[in-house]
């Protein structure tokens, strides 16, 4: 059987769905989960609630360096995050496992960056500091930003493609904004393994929010169930359209 490593956010882990941000059911009932059962594949989800994309394509490269993987049986899916978030190397441990209690497997690296997002302050005086200063780089700098989520998508393509590994993309949030300097970078991308590439109305978060699917048990926006089945339903779609499915 093969094996379907999901890499993402807390969307990709399914936060929420029941109400808490992590659980054996959220992961289990997340979309890439419910694809991979599609699909007749084993599910290990990765993904870790609050990543960015560096984080996101780090936790893939550390997986295949510290794990036995047979190429040809593995499937990887991954759900880009926003990309006005960044990683910044610490000096300290960031322990983000105790949020990802049940992670099916953790990435180790996550603990030797600060995640930084427009929305969270930190919480001790360094972590404020660096926070507040990376906040302010992030609000000046999105296009140069978009563009290393860019570098990010073809480093994992060209990373797959060397192995021989079936994989294919999403996103999860909005990822892109007009900007010329990324269609260098597109005319890259493999828009057949990579679903609704650039139109961020049809991410997965905007595009249920925008349909007017609501989550009445989250306190932080994720969604409920019936969104997860519906894109795992698009995914799936989308695999046959382009001739992915063995």
């Amino acid at each position: 059987m093969k094996t379907c490593i999901i890499a993402g956010c807390s969307h990709t882990a399914g936060s929420e769905i029941d109400g808490t941000e992590d659980s054996v059911y959220n992961r289990s009932m997340s979309f890439g989960n419910q694809l991979a059962r599609k699909l007749g594949y084993n599910a290990v989800n990765i993904a870790i609630t609050g990543s960015s994309n560096q984080g996101i394509a780090r936790s893939l490269l550390e997986y295949f360096k510290k794990n036995t993987v047979e190429y040809d049986k593995t499937f990887v899916l991954i759900g880009w995050t926003d990309s006005t978030r960044i990683d910044l190397p610490i000096d300290w441990n960031g322990n983000y496992e105790d949020s990802n209690q049940y992670v099916d497997w953790y990435s180790k690296t996550a603990n030797d960056y600060l995640r930084v997002n427009m929305g969270w302050p930190g919480t001790f005086e360094k972590e404020i500091r660096m926070t507040k200063n990376a906040q302010d780089f992030i609000a000046h700098n999105t296009s140069y930003l978009e563009i290393v989520s860019a570098n990010l998508v073809l480093q994992m393509q060209y990373f797959f493609k060397l192995h021989g590994m079936e994989y294919i993309m999403c996103n999860t949030q909005h990822v892109w904004s007009p900007a010329y300097q990324l269609n260098l970078y597109f005319d890259f991308f493999d828009k057949s393994r990579y679903m609704d590439f650039y139109d961020n109305e049809l991410c997965f978060y905007w595009k249920y929010k925008n349909l007017g699917y609501d989550n009445p048990k989250a306190r932080y926006g994720h969604h409920a169930l019936e969104a997860h089945t519906l894109y795992a339903e698009e995914l799936y779609n989308f695999m046959q359209a382009n001739s992915l499915i063995k």
